[in-house]
């Protein structure tokens, strides 16, 4: 029966056996129409019975999508009545699932995409824009809910002995599906890349696509039911690097993938081709990718243009990270983080905290964890003037720092010992646990098989235990076995695991810990006064106990140097000589080897232009001034361990048959 708070009073019947409705609200306008059996039943379903909602969630209705007149939707309930609704009238989901198939009607029948030849005339404006002096809280922005696994392990078969496991994607829904792509390395000329969804409810897989080409799958979004790959070729004919974007139609339910779109992405001003692609699709219209090795370019498929573009500094290629929902863009560079409106490129926050090697944002988008020179700080975007707690980390990449957040308060980090990756309890600040893998294919990365986590379900892909191929003759060399890989999914943290973190500190090695004597050293200046009084509140905090003579100590220093330079109106490069950068850092030395550190520059875009009638002294006038109460939020641990020594209380071997858990003695 359809749902009677979806339905307001009817008005008098018009001419043509039309019915028109208007709801109780005049933002939800419906128009009930009472048709004949006949023509109803003649009408083809676009979209199967499903729940439909209205913006405010109030009005919620079960039918199916049966026509499609503009922005106008059909949708006929189980009694047979239909509904006409407006597009934008719809939840945000709804109205996805509507775009997406408005979107397939445009294109039934065209025969596979020419690749075109997008606008790229957007500039990178990221280094150029002023970062706002005082950034407005950011609203939650979690993903879409329906997303969760569950428990579960199936088997990839081997098509051909260049295989290779590519992106593994968790999916969700009541199955909870996973694509796997699987990539092919033919020397020469590779085969097309094949998709494969499986089922971790039911263990299986549930279909299989082979794409036109080779190409590597970067994204998927379950909604929209698209596939975004990359095609690329490191050198061409004209000498340089060529990659060719192409978005799909994609599903288990359908019978193949269907390309719709290809464009070139030029890479920027000649730069290489970045080492690890990386594209994400943000909606139903906008797709961002890192178009060369040291810029992300976002395209409008609908206008056919470079949306804008975002620079990295040379060098430092760190991966960035959207925010579950598409609405933000975390790009981590050598000397801040930028969180970017994903929709325009717009610099919403700008954190000037030196070289980050990795960001992730939590499963409700509104907090963001860092990995700088080893050290993860969690910032609360929704309240910038909350703590910020700080914790040392082991063997983070100065380049590249795969992490992801397990639920609300642990996070997964790579570890630079082996294959693997360190559970860290986010509110303690200490190591809880080890996770261990093996690789797939060589080449593998922790990032490539395993820091997936949803919903409290880690997504790896393992080795099979044994392989059934048999060795060649002469060779002395076995040939790869039906097996290509099994993907499994896997609840964490484990039973053991979460009493290990109840239990922590104990069992690990504390340089310092409550009631460590320690001394503090504080430069001396116009903020010395307030700088004292932070560390007298550290102390008070963590029950450190106060001595000048020790050799552990808690040091606040700023640093200046450096010169900033400016274009002025006949585009010559000069020097601001009113202002001097500064990097302000806070940190704990044990016989002097840094535990944990934190710091923050004067946060200046590289590229000051000066405006139409102003002055040196007006530029120097709107540059961001530092943020002095930062260190005033920063949250050490009272405990502070040895991390070189440990990464946690016990190891779990994530293996094809699951996770193999042990305690350390």
């Amino acid at each position: 029966m359809p749902n009677p708070s979806f339905r307001p009073p009817v008005s008098p019947a018009r001419s043509g056996g039309f019915a028109a409705i208007r709801a109780l609200g005049a933002a939800f306008v419906l128009l009930v129409t009472s048709l004949a059996a006949g023509p109803a039943a003649a009408q083809r379903v676009l979209v199967p019975e499903r729940e439909w909602s209205d913006a405010t969630g109030m009005f919620k209705v079960q039918a199916s999508l049966v026509g499609i007149e503009g922005t106008a939707l059909t949708l006929r309930q189980t009694d047979g009545t239909d509904l006409t609704i407006e597009l934008d009238q719809l939840a945000p989901i709804d109205q996805l699932i509507a775009r997406r198939t408005i979107r397939r009607l445009a294109h039934r029948g065209e025969r596979p995409p020419q690749v075109e030849a997008f606008d790229t005339a957007a500039r990178a404006t990221n280094h150029t824009d002023f970062p706002p002096l005082a950034p407005e809280p950011l609203a939650a922005d979690p993903a879409d809910a329906g997303r969760g696994l569950v428990a579960g392990r199936v088997v990839i078969t081997r098509r051909d002995p260049f295989d290779r496991v590519g992106r593994v994607i968790p999916l969700g829904g009541a199955g909870g599906v996973v694509l796997v792509g699987i990539e092919n390395s033919t020397p020469g000329r590779p085969l097309p890349t094949r998709l494969v969804w499986v089922s971790m409810k039911s263990q299986t897989v549930i279909a299989e696509h082979d794409l036109s080409g080779a190409e590597i799958v970067l994204d998927y979004h379950p909604i929209l039911e698209r596939l975004l790959t990359v095609s690329r070729e490191k050198l061409t004919a004209e000498g340089a690097a060529k990659q060719v974007l192409t978005l799909w139609d994609a599903a288990p339910s359908r019978k193949a993938a269907t390309a719709w779109s290809a464009w070139r992405a030029p890479c920027g001003d000649g730069q290489p081709l970045a080492r690890h692609p990386w594209g994400r699709i943000v909606n139903d219209a906008l797709v961002v990718h890192q178009s060369s090795r040291e810029e992300f370019s976002c395209w409008d498929i609908d206008a056919k243009r470079a949306l804008y573009r975002l620079a990295q500094d040379p060098g430092h290629s760190p991966m960035p990270s959207l925010s579950g929902g598409g609405r933000y863009l975390a790009l981590p560079d050598t000397r801040r983080v930028q969180v970017c409106d994903a929709a325009t490129g717009k610099v919403l926050v700008s954190l000037p905290v030196g070289a980050t090697s990795g960001v992730s944002f939590d499963p409700d988008g509104r907090r963001l964890a860092l990995i700088q020179e080893g050290n993860a700080q969690i910032h609360d975007l929704a309240d910038p003037t909350s703590p910020i707690p700080v914790f040392r980390v082991h063997g983070a990449s100065a380049q590249r720092t795969a992490l992801a957040w397990v639920g609300e308060e642990q996070l997964l980090i790579q570890s630079a010992r082996g294959l693997a990756a360190v559970l860290w309890s986010a509110a303690k600040g200490l190591p809880v646990w080890r996770y261990e893998w093996q690789p797939v294919q060589s080449g593998d990365t922790v990032d490539d098989l395993a820091v997936r986590v949803v919903e409290g379900m880690l997504l790896y892909a393992a080795p099979p235990e044994d392989e059934d191929g048999a060795a060649g003759a002469g060779e002395g060399k076995k040939k790869p076995g039906t097996t290509l890989a099994l993907i499994v999914a896997a609840k964490i943290p484990e039973p053991a695991v979460s009493k290990a973190d109840d239990e922590l500190p104990a069992g690990l090695p504390a340089l310092v810990e409550p009631g460590t004597v320690m001394a503090t050293k504080v430069d001396t200046g116009a903020d010395h006064d307030r700088e004292i009084a932070t560390v007298a509140k550290t102390f008070e905090r963590t029950k450190w106990v106060y001595d000048a003579s020790s050799p552990a100590q808690v040091e606040v220093s700023t640093t200046a140097g450096g010169t900033v330079t400016y274009t002025d109106a006949e585009r010559r490069e000069r020097q601001l000589k009113q202002v001097t950068p500064t990097t302000r850092r806070i940190r704990v030395v044990v016989h002097g080897v840094p535990l944990v550190t934190a710091q923050r520059s004067t946060d200046i875009p590289d590229k000051l232009v000066l405006g139409a009638g102003e002055t040196d002294k007006d530029l120097a006038a709107r540059l961001p001034t530092p943020d002095l109460g930062w260190i005033e939020r920063i949250l050490f641990s009272p405990v502070l361990v040895d991390v070189t020594e440990a990464d946690g209380l016990g190891t779990t071997a994530c293996t094809a048959e699951g996770l193999v858990t042990k305690r350390a003695k």
